[in-house]
């Protein structure tokens, strides 16, 4: 199967291994390596090619980059998890290395799992607003990478956020809520096996929507430990077309990476739409 991988040198905290000549020590038959430097380019080069399946080599960032453009496309993602998080890698089931990973997919056994969109912009995993944004904005400026920094960075402003109030409206059904965090999941986990949404489906057409109405000390070991929906002041919901209203426009984060949105956001399920190619004991997705 003719593969393309992109690949992002300054993912992760280990930016200076010499990935291609991990890749090159796995892989055999008819592939390319290439940086991911014009995105773009390299997929219209790869359809023209005749490419099966183009991996994003690096973080969620990486990954949302990659498979935002494949979205509709008869070209598969596959994923070499090199980043600091790697949440939509854990939740399909991959290894976090990269021999590993690339042998653990050796059946080429490729599925197609939803997407979700929020104002037009496609994302793959989470997006979300309120205390992960803010969190999410700092880490991306921060020199240091890994899970110790976003730790550090989430216990500095835990108690200096501000929970805010929303309008959330889940396929007709309108209530207001106060919530320190709203996260929309189409995958369960924001990375490191921090899980969101623990029983979110890549597959079940449906959206999960998180609401954080106020995030205690004891909640944190339920979002490691993949029980987060069973602690108090969280709740679950479930939707195909969610609309959250705020104050006032701000930041939110869309599979990690962080931007700034209007105050009235519109998100989608988008079914069935990414073709990914999966380890090969991959179960339910």
């Amino acid at each position: 199967m003719k593969s393309l991988f992109l690949v992002n040198r300054r993912s992760g905290v280990r930016r200076h291994r010499d990935v291609a000549s991990a890749i090159r020590s796995v892989c055999t038959g008819d592939f390319e390596i290439a940086d991911c430097d014009d995105i773009d380019r390299a997929i219209g080069r790869a359809i023209a090619d005749g490419v099966k399946v183009v991996y994003a080599v690096g973080g969620d960032g990486t990954v949302h980059e990659v498979a935002k453009r494949l979205i509709g496309t008869p070209l598969a993602l596959g994923v070499v998890p090199t980043g600091s998080g790697n949440g939509f890698a854990r939740h399909i089931g991959l290894p976090i290395d990269i021999g590993r990973s690339l042998r653990s997919c050796r059946d080429q056994r490729i599925v197609t799992i939803d997407t979700a969109m929020v104002n037009g912009e496609p994302f793959i995993g989470t997006m979300g607003i309120g205390f992960d944004a803010w969190v999410a904005h700092h880490f991306a400026s921060s020199r240091m990478r890994g899970l110790r920094t976003y730790v550090a960075l989430a216990a500095r402003g835990f108690l200096r956020f501000a929970s805010e109030e929303y309008e959330l409206t889940i396929d007709g059904a309108t209530e207001r809520r106060r919530a320190f965090l709203i996260a929309v999941a189409n995958a369960s986990q924001y990375g490191n096996n921090a899980r969101i949404a623990p029983v979110a489906s890549l597959q079940d057409g449906i959206l999960d929507v998180v609401v954080v109405e106020k995030l205690s000390a004891l909640a944190i070991p339920r979002l490691f430990a993949g029980t987060l929906h069973r602690a108090h002041g969280v709740r679950m919901l479930r939707g195909k077309h969610v609309e959250i209203r705020r104050s006032a426009a701000g930041p939110a984060h869309v599979d990690g990476e962080p931007l700034m949105l209007p105050a009235i956001l519109t998100i989608e399920i988008v079914p069935r739409s990414l073709h990914v190619l999966v380890p090969d004991s991959a179960m339910k997705l």
